[in-house]
């Protein structure tokens, strides 16, 4: 739980995204969307009553073999001094059968490996769907900027219209300028209304992770745009031994070596011992009776059993160095499409996106004094729209990044979002 609960710091209480529109009074922050999830979510609950019933395996597994009562009547319902009861002999006993080598411990301790390895299996859990929760919301936050870079376009063409209406009616501009700027006003409505259902739907999506249908006016208080610096491949390389499913297989190597100490354990034979009382009618005399029972050949037996349980015992290192090495090359390569990603965004950030403003700025003066054309206007204004959105998909795959990582290490990364 403590490795789940370090996930959410990577979004936790981070500058809110202005976005006109889609923000309400009271948006969320990661802290309350990780809140949110680890107290509703169905599929936690789930988790609790699964740990509740290995729990349970335990206690059932530990339990000593029970007491049998016996009664034996012998003798009875025959023919000549038999006839009737008149020859009956009965016998009540009470029977146990006596476990050799510490079975009840053994099995004892192979239940708790298995709730071990259930319980790396839950953490796992908790981990991918905390992890989901911050994709979603990060697609929130996306949608968000996506919604208000389309208002933006809107606004900027109402504004081209204005000043287009204005050279018409001096007679600088042909009419048919007016048509296509309102082709161009109606296709960035378009645009517009399929950004807020795009919202919809990730809103939606999100709520979801903690069982909520009805998203209201929800929206997301996060900075898409905050990149901090990252820890080398190195230091992150260290840390892919706190993965969960690396975690598992040491339990699994355990259990394993638990099932084969049990599986051991049963080349010696289990004693039933039975003692109690017999009655015969004849004599109407009693006398104690004691009897025992030992199984023969569970050595021979036990072999095929103790075979298997070796085999699977020793398979578990290669199982878990064939993990280890696809994890490797899984963080390699978010490794990588991260620092990618991160000199997109700066890249735009500080050279792109400023020249495109510059030159959209030029290009409205210069289409205000008729040095250019609405066309050139026009492909400015979009060359700048389209720098805006493909740095807002770059700082996506930033934190998808990011999330990717926590998720591989297991681990909290030490360079997170700043509050």
């Amino acid at each position: 739980m403590r490795t789940c609960l370090k996930l959410g710091i990577l979004f936790l209480c981070i500058p809110m995204i202005t976005t006109a529109g889609t923000v309400n009074d009271n948006p969320l922050t990661m802290s309350q969307v990780i809140v949110n999830v680890l107290e509703k979510s169905p599929m936690l609950k789930a988790s609790d009553y699964e740990a509740r019933a290995a729990a349970a395996r335990i206690r059932q597994s530990t339990l000593q073999t029970p007491l049998n009562l016996h009664l034996e009547m012998e003798n009875f319902a025959g023919t000549g001094k038999y006839k009737g009861l008149d020859g009956i002999e009965t016998t009540l006993s009470l029977a146990k059968v006596l476990e050799s080598g510490k079975k009840p411990q053994l099995r004892g301790q192979v239940s708790r490996q298995e709730a071990s390895l259930l319980h790396n299996e839950l953490d796992a859990k908790r981990l991918d769907l905390l992890s989901e929760s911050v994709r979603r919301f990060i697609h929130v936050a996306v949608d968000q900027q996506r919604l208000d870079i389309a208002i933006k376009k809107r606004t900027l063409l109402r504004r081209t219209a204005s000043i287009v209406d204005q050279r018409i009616k001096a007679g600088r501009s042909p009419v048919a300028e007016r048509r296509r700027l309102a082709i161009a006003k109606a296709r960035a409505a378009i645009e517009v209304e399929h950004a807020e259902h795009e919202l919809l739907t990730s809103q939606l999506k999100l709520a979801m992770m903690w069982g909520e249908t009805r998203t209201g006016q929800l929206s997301v208080q996060a900075s898409l745009f905050v990149l901090d610096e990252i820890d080398t491949f190195e230091q992150l390389e260290l840390l892919l031994e706190n993965n969960p499913d690396l975690v598992k297989y040491a339990s699994a190597k355990r259990l394993a070596e638990a099932r084969l100490n049990l599986s051991r354990a049963k080349r010696r034979p289990d004693i039933e011992l039975s003692g109690g009382i017999r009655h015969l009618s004849g004599s109407d005399d009693g006398a104690f009776v004691l009897s025992a029972r030992i199984p023969l050949g569970t050595q021979t037996r036990a072999l095929p059993s103790i075979e298997a349980s070796e085999l699977m015992s020793s398979r578990e290192p290669f199982r878990y160095e064939q993990r280890r090495l696809e994890l490797y090359a899984s963080l390699f390569e978010v490794y990588q499409e991260l620092k990618h990603a991160q000199t997109a965004v700066e890249t735009l950030r500080q050279k792109i996106i400023p020249e495109a403003e510059l030159a959209l700025r030029d290009y409205e003066n210069g289409y205000r004094a008729g040095r250019y054309s609405l066309l050139e206007l026009t492909t400015a204004q979009q060359s700048l729209l389209d720098a805006r959105l493909e740095m807002t998909d770059a700082a996506a795959k930033y934190h998808y990044g990011r999330v990717e990582i926590e998720r591989l290490t297991g681990t909290q990364m030490q360079a997170g979002v700043k509050q």
